[in-house]
């Protein structure tokens, strides 16, 4: 089978043709139909996020179709189609036992620990599936595993976001233009959605943002674009530089909590300690999800509260991988995410690739 492998930090990937894998255990086979390209992919090829052991099949963001069930398999059969939590989590753990999985202390990662879904079949535990709703396509499925599931949680379990009150979206690619719609799903108002890229706050405001405010005047909060906007109880931070947590926490109102969910190696800058005690100001971070998270987003698709094809910029089969983690981010792209898939045509020289940035500078 075709597989989309990183052999080396610094050389890009390449198209492998491995075996195809078999199940084992509860292990399933699943044929890949669709697979999300996110900014930690680049992360990973960039050394970033340095792999345990190479080559690795990259790629997390899944959905697909069960092919063949592992001898300790129960409770799915052939022909299902599904979704993949990527998180492999023991169960066992005190975070685990608390429900707080993203956390676990033995977790593993598929498309890091584990081979992911860059390629064209791929063996997955089965209590990491979820089934997709009948309405449900295979693109926006892979998209809820994380892209939503991640906002999801940032906004649900993280900052605990309540109907009416406003919240501030820092960087809205594709994890941010996921969380602009759960935010109105949820009924908070106003949603203010700031960005350097005029396109990506266009596309925010027809999701459900209520405000756009250009990146220049993050800094400055007598900005004109702040006109008509009230004071926010939260802000999500989808850039997590220092620069942009620093005027997220003096942006939220008192008692407000900023929620980073963008990564980034530089240390936080926050506020002086006084106003952060006398405000009752909360600064925290947010990672992933939990699999009750990508059940809820899919349950929000499949009842049409999402428009998920307006975030698909561009869809791409596995040869076209490494040119896209090559343009990832360029200038002139246009907000979105890239689906892969392993049957879709190759794309003529020439054409554009979109995809969203992994980390979305502020100038």
């Amino acid at each position: 089978m075709k597989a989309v492998r990183l052999h080396q930090v610094g050389n890009g990937v390449q198209v492998d043709d491995i075996p195809v894998p078999r199940p084992t255990g509860d292990e399933v086979l699943i044929r890949v139909e669709a697979a999300g390209l996110c900014g930690s992919d680049l992360h990973i090829l960039n050394g970033r996020t340095p792999l345990p052991h190479y080559p690795r099949v990259l790629g997390h963001e899944i959905a697909g179709t069960v092919c063949e069930t592992g001898p300790g398999s129960t409770g799915i059969e052939a022909g299902a189609r599904i979704a993949v939590n990527f998180l492999i989590t023991c169960g066992q753990c005190r975070y685990c036992v608390a429900g707080r999985t993203s956390l676990c202390l033995s977790r593993e990662g598929l498309g890091i620990v584990r081979d992911g879904g860059f390629s064209e079949y791929m063996v997955v535990p089965e209590r990491n599936l979820i089934r997709i709703p009948d309405p449900v396509p295979f693109r926006h499925a892979a998209l809820a595993t994380d892209a939503f599931a991640t906002s999801l949680h940032a906004i649900s379990k993280r900052a605990q976001v309540q109907a009416g009150e406003g919240c501030i979206v820092i960087g809205v690619g594709g994890l941010g233009l996921s969380a602009v719609q759960l935010l109105k799903i949820r009924g908070a108002y106003p949603i203010i959605a700031v960005d350097a890229d005029p396109k990506a706050l266009e596309l925010a405001m027809s999701l459900g943002a209520t405000h756009s405010i250009p990146a220049e005047a993050l800094e400055d909060a007598d900005h004109p674009a702040w006109a008509g906007t009230r004071n926010a109880v939260y802000a999500l931070d989808f850039v997590g530089r220092p620069e942009t947590v620093q005027a997220a926490t003096r942006l939220v109102d008192r008692g407000g909590r900023v929620v980073v969910v963008g990564h980034s190696p530089h240390s936080w800058n926050t506020a002086a300690g006084s106003i952060m005690v006398r405000e009752e100001k909360t600064v925290m971070g947010s990672y992933a999800f939990d699999k009750n998270e990508i059940e809820d987003v899919l349950g929000f698709m499949s009842r049409g509260l999402i428009d998920v094809d307006t975030m698909i910029g561009q869809v791409i089969g596995l040869d076209d991988v490494d040119r896209a983690l090559a343009t990832f981010g360029s200038p002139g792209r246009a907000p979105g995410r890239t689906i892969v898939e392993p049957a879709a045509d190759a794309l003529n020289e020439g054409d554009v690739l979109f995809a969203e940035e992994p980390e979305r500078t502020m100038s």
